[in-house]
């Protein structure tokens, strides 16, 4: 069963801020890895579960991309959409707020 991955504005914002830091001060890089967390976020219409839930916040799990970005979604069977809640560059303090 596919289901409809919907990106959040907070993703949005935190993907835009990462490409206006340039990720590691390179745009031609920032655009690949931008280009692929938004590949990896819509690859996640197909069994959105094969990724690990976040013990500290039920409900949500997280990829990573690049050793370095963490991407925080939540899957809603019942809707059979999946909301892409936010991007962040993992080597910051802490994880974003939801």
């Amino acid at each position: 069963m596919e289901y409809k991955v919907i990106f959040k504005d907070s993703f949005l914002e935190d993907l835009e801020r990462l490409m206006k830091r340039g990720v590691v001060n390179n745009p031609s890089i920032a655009r690949k890895v931008c280009d692929l967390i938004l590949r990896m976020g819509e690859s996640l219409n197909f069994f959105p579960e094969r990724h690990p839930k976040v013990r500290q916040r039920p409900g949500i799990r997280r990829f990573v991309v690049k050793k370095v970005f963490k991407v925080f979604y939540r899957v809603h069977h019942d809707s059979n959409t999946v909301e892409v809640l936010r991007c962040w560059d993992g080597r910051q303090e802490r994880d974003p707020r939801f």
